[in-house]
């Protein structure tokens, strides 16, 4: 069965919604979760379930949870909110949670970016230094796991984002690439690491004589 993250819910008219593999949301009622304790479900649980087809569109069904959200929420101070929501709403894929004065809250999928601007985050204060000489996001690498790499990379270069080193193998089993946002944080995207080929190399290395 697939899994996905529960994104929104509704506890007082008993429907909520999860986001697929697809990263699309599908729409499931109380009566779809398997155990009936809708009332203990939270935005961030990893679900799985099947989908049903109904005159009204998919839905998902048999929703069981597999583990309970622990949620990490990431704020990056911006020079430009909206520039910088667009990037990661059109490019990167993440959906708005929120958008008040001053910040702007994202999800996509268990990752949830906060956007603020630049006087509401800045810690620990510089002082009298101008913002425009802080580097952002120094000794900080944010991390995104994506299943598809090559298209995404393909994605990133069609919308002319800043590859900062180009996409290849790494020797722990995984194809990543590093890219820089408008503000200029550091990101590494990273496919699913290949951990079945780790653990043969790890075998393999056990083996070898010393």
């Amino acid at each position: 069965m697939p899994q996905g993250t529960i994104t929104r819910l509704n506890h007082t008219r008993g429907y909520g919604f999860i986001n697929t593999p697809e990263n699309e949301d599908l729409f499931f009622h109380r009566s779809n979760i398997t155990d009936g304790q809708f009332s203990l479900l939270q935005v961030g649980d990893r679900v799985t379930y099947s989908v049903q087809f109904t005159s009204r569109g998919p839905r998902a069904d048999q929703v069981q949870v597999q583990s309970q959200s622990v949620k990490l929420q990431v704020n990056l101070a911006v020079k430009d909110l909206q520039v910088s929501a667009a990037f990661y709403t059109e490019t990167f894929g993440f959906k708005e949670l929120s958008n008040d004065p001053g910040y702007i809250l994202l999800q996509r999928n268990e990752l949830i970016l906060g956007l603020k601007t630049d006087e509401l985050l800045w810690y620990p204060d510089p002082g009298e230094q101008p913002v425009e000489s802080l580097a952002r996001g120094v000794g900080v690498e944010l991390v995104l796991e994506i299943s598809d790499i090559g298209q995404f990379h393909a994605k990133m270069q069609q919308a002319g984002v800043s590859i900062h080193e180009p996409l290849k193998e790494q020797p722990w089993g995984a194809t990543d690439f590093r890219m820089l946002d408008p503000d200029g944080y550091y990101w590494r995207i990273t496919s699913p690491r290949d951990r079945d080929a780790v653990q043969a190399e790890e075998e393999t290395a056990e083996g070898e004589p010393a």
